[in-house]
């Protein structure tokens, strides 16, 4: 995750390096100034013959991760004082092309950060999107979610090939690499055409830090010792952090620690990587979403291996910090699938989730669940299908995600989301107003985690499929019986995701779906007239530009959103119990 200064330490031992490119066609256009082929192996997305993705973070990266946690909720907070009130935007069009965008973009030097994004969290589903559209790219092949950081991986496969390693992360210059391979970093690199005939395309330009020559250059066999000192006291000099490595180490088991977690897995006796990325048994490229991956990993693992308790580390959403999380509403999805995975890989094992609790980051165990409530779940999601049959799958879950949220607050003693916020959430645009108040923020991010936790449920009953089907049991064809209705629609792809509103829109009646979602006789009373005159008013305006046909009813019964969850059942001792029935014999 990075050592603090390392990086400004080196920088002019660092050596220019020309990349050329021919409009990106493909991976093996990447080549050096003298035309050799030049394997690129990445710490996450671009161009590249390998590309890696942590799939499981050690133990002892758990303080880093709270404090990152932390750091980026003071954020959110900052952003929340800056603007109370929220924000201004301007009119948005279901309509509105998506903006033009050139590759070249990606390396032109970044505008400084605004005081309003300078402190937001980072988007908290920027990984798995990036994974998907891989998955359905021409990298799909090279590209691996693997049972470790993955930063051990670029460097077992640059020590291997020879080549460069792109990241962000200092902690890739303290492997020893080799000395055929090296390190850039994305922050160095620029682009800029060679001359004037634009047959000779593109150069792109990076400094590169071969970590064999600097250590022959300082007359050290390694930068282990010099990277030591950076991080032990980042406020030495280079000169000090140098001239230390030339005495014996203060404190040499500390050393000997730093050094074995830099090691590589070919190289360490008490390194224990697996042969094989963590993917889904049958169908990869469909990548097991990175966070889902981290758990499964640690529920298979021998109790040697595995933590005493298993930590699932849900990301911060810019939501209203005055409110409880926005992960809060989908926690129910998110405990059945926790429940399905421990009872069929690790039934004696404890998880908690780290979240935010107010204003701190704060870990909570998860009791055991004996009934899931899939039966809870399937209703709606029919409805929702049944209903809005027309509608792209994608927009049909958001149907149901916001009807979900509205039945629990309901279920939950708790005001329901104004009609005015449903309306946007549900379509994408501005109110008249033109402003966006952090209840329709808030909201969002309740839309986003719902959507998340079916994500995780659908691809965690696909892998215990696969595991099942390898395996001759019977509950593989159970489990399939259920996803078509359960959520085989729900989109996994960005480019479905970005396509949402502007594309799969456009057949919305969106009368009827509001009706869907807010079940009118549930809402309370309390300035209900004035707040549905506003509200229809919007809807009106709103569905003009829709061009929606003719409303229709539903049809969709009230009761389906007035249940309850089934009355609990006796404690579940298997998964076919959890599912409410089993496969014939």
């Amino acid at each position: 995750m990075g050592i603090p200064r390392l990086t400004g330490h080196l920088d002019p031992y660092s050596v220019p390096l020309l990349l050329r490119h021919q409009a990106f066609a493909s991976s093996q256009d990447v080549v050096d100034a003298s035309t050799s082929l030049t394997p690129i192996i990445v710490d996450g997305p671009a161009l590249a013959s390998h590309i890696y993705f942590d799939g499981f973070l050690p133990v002892h990266k758990r303080p880093t991760r709270q404090a990152r946690l932390e750091l980026s909720l003071k954020g959110l907070v900052k952003t929340y004082n800056l603007f109370p009130g929220g924000f201004s935007v301007g009119a948005v069009s279901p309509h509105t092309p998506s903006p033009s965008w050139n590759p070249d973009q990606l390396f032109h030097s970044p505008l400084p950060l605004s005081s309003f994004h300078r402190h937001l969290p980072a988007p908290p589903f920027l990984v798995p999107a990036v994974l998907d559209g891989l998955a359905e790219s021409r990298y799909s092949s090279i590209t691996d979610v693997v049972p470790a950081e993955a930063d051990v991986y670029c460097a077992l496969a640059a020590f291997k090939l020879g080549g460069t390693i792109l990241t962000s992360d200092s902690d890739l210059l303290v492997f020893d690499l080799g000395p055929k391979a090296s390190v850039v970093f994305f922050n160095t690199l620029s682009i800029s055409t060679l001359d004037s005939d634009s047959a000779a395309g593109s150069i792109l330009k990076a400094n590169t830090f071969k970590t064999a020559e600097l250590a022959q250059k300082f007359q050290l066999p390694n930068l282990h010792r010099l990277t030591y000192e950076v991080k032990t006291d980042p406020t030495l000099s280079f000169s000090d952090a140098l001239r230390r490595t030339k005495t014996p180490v203060a404190h040499p088991v500390n050393f000997r620690a730093f050094v074995e977690e830099y090691a590589l897995p070919s190289s360490s006796s008490s390194s224990s990587y697996a042969a094989t990325p963590i993917t889904s048994i049958d169908s990869k490229p469909a990548f097991l979403d990175p966070r889902l991956s981290e758990l499964i990993f640690q529920l298979r693992s021998s109790p040697s291996q595995a933590a005493k308790e298993i930590i699932v580390y849900l990301p911060l959403f810019l939501d209203d910090p005055t409110r409880s999380s926005s992960w809060a509403v989908s926690a129910c999805i998110r405990h059945t699938t926790y429940s399905f995975l421990t009872c069929h890989l690790s039934p004696n094992s404890v998880i908690a989730e780290t979240s935010r609790q107010g204003y701190r980051i704060l870990s909570t165990g998860i009791p055991p669940v004996s009934d899931p409530n899939l039966q809870h779940l399937l209703p709606l999601l029919k409805a929702s299908q049944q209903n809005f049959p027309t509608l792209h799958p994608s927009l049909s879950f958001r149907v149901f995600a916001l009807a979900y949220i509205h039945q629990w607050h309901i279920e939950h003693d708790k005001t329901p989301p104004s009609r005015a916020s449903v309306l946007r959430a549900l379509t994408g645009q501005a109110t008249t107003q033109h402003h966006l108040a952090w209840e329709a923020i808030h909201l969002n991010a309740q839309v986003e985690g719902v959507l998340y936790a079916l994500r995780m449920l659908r691809q965690s009953l696909h892998y215990l499929g696969d595991v099942a089907a390898a395996a001759g049991d019977g509950l593989a064809g159970l489990l399939e019986d259920h996803l078509p209705d359960l959520m085989d629609g729900l989109c996994s792809s960005w480019e479905e995701v970005r396509g949402l509103v502007v594309e799969a829109g456009e057949g919305l009646d969106v009368g009827c779906a509001m009706d869907f979602i807010l079940n009118i006789e549930d809402e309370p009373t309390t300035n209900e007239g004035h707040e549905r005159e506003e509200a229809d008013g919007e809807q009106e305006e709103i569905a003009a530009e829709w061009q929606r046909p003719k409303k229709r009813k539903s049809g969709r019964s009230s009761k389906v959103l007035k249940s309850k969850a089934p009355p609990s059942a006796p404690k579940a001792r298997n998964l076919y119990e959890l599912l409410g029935s089993r496969p014939e014999d």
